[in-house]
């Protein structure tokens, strides 16, 4: 856990395609698209995203050089202190949601090698949706940690 944190404060977070929701297990996760020509709003592709699997963080921890730079593009703060912040890894295929606590320290975050950056977020209650430039969104429930994708755009969903 001290690595993960001394990564994160170093703008680095695991590269691999998960979520990480503290101390318990960590989830690996597949965001992949099948064409849909009725989906124009996201490029004719429709965007699922699959569970497949877990890990410790000790087992990826101990894996080759898993890190990836990041770099935030948006963030929100909520009433608790936590933050919400969205951005991209270093590859332009990738991207990224965390929460953190008051303090910056990371509680939760998602990794994507195929979601491209995360640009844009809203807040309608207790969900977040964090916009892909490939313009679908997924959508996390703070009070459960779950997400799930939508294959809108926040101007779309969250008309202001």
């Amino acid at each position: 856990m001290r690595e993960l944190q001394r990564r994160w404060g170093s703008g680095q977070l695991i590269g691999l395609d998960v979520v990480y929701c503290g101390a318990a297990a960590v989830r690996f996760i597949d965001i992949d698209s099948v064409e849909n020509d009725k989906l124009t709003g996201t490029f004719g592709r429709e965007f699922g995203i699959l569970f497949e699997g877990e890990a410790t963080l000790v087992e990826l921890l101990g894996g080759d050089d898993i890190w990836s730079n990041v770099q935030v593009n948006n963030k929100l703060s909520l009433e608790s202190g936590q933050v919400i912040l969205c951005g991209e890894g270093e590859m332009g295929n990738e991207g990224f949601i965390a929460r953190t606590d008051k303090d910056d320290n990371l509680e939760w975050f998602l990794f994507s090698a195929t979601s491209n950056p995360f640009v844009d977020m809203r807040r309608q209650g207790d969900l977040f949706y964090v916009q892909s430039t490939h313009n679908f969104c997924v959508v996390l429930n703070v009070l459960d940690d779950e997400v799930f994708i939508v294959n809108e755009g926040i101007s779309t969903l969250c008309a202001v």
